[in-house]
């Protein structure tokens, strides 16, 4: 693997990517990008995404959102819609951690990419997608100086 230092220079080399975020919102987007090219992320098709979701939803007592579907955005993966309780995906071939970014905004009810949407990614994708790929993004995230818990707090606690 890459050493973390190499990483972080990369990280925060491709927030600028996103001319339009804030440095925050940019910097998070740069770090879950970096994590799913290092790592590899699994690809699902919209029929596999519902009954994933649901199963997650169910294991951390979250009300499952409505979820829909769009065409391919070139700036855009996913967004949330908070007051509706629903996400849309945009592509036919959509990222696991797509997926986990927007139910992480359902899950603590923000819009923005700030410290709790941070923690609440980690923990979520600590506890669906492995602990190695949050692993990575916290250390990215603590790395870039973005505001993060303490690795120990993603761990499930029930």
């Amino acid at each position: 693997m890459t050493d973390i230092n190499v990483l972080i220079s990369q990280a925060r080399e491709a927030a600028g990517r996103y001319p339009r975020a804030s440095e925050e919102q940019a910097l998070t987007y740069s770090c879950e990008h970096l994590v799913d090219d290092v790592l590899g992320i699994r690809i699902m098709s919209q029929k596999e995404i519902q009954p994933w979701l649901e199963d997650i939803c169910h294991t951390e007592d979250l009300d499952v959102p409505v979820i829909e579907f769009g065409r391919k955005r070139p700036t855009s993966m996913g967004v949330s819609y908070l007051d509706e309780h629903a996400l849309c995906l945009f592509g036919r071939e959509i990222r696991q951690s797509t997926v986990l970014h927007e139910l992480a905004h359902l899950s603590v009810r923000a819009d923005g990419h700030g410290v709790l949407f941070r923690d609440e990614l980690v923990r979520l994708t600590r506890a669906h997608l492995s602990v190695e790929y949050a692993s990575l993004l916290h250390t990215l995230f603590v790395g870039c100086q973005l505001d993060v818990a303490p690795w120990g707090a993603s761990a499930r606690r029930y």
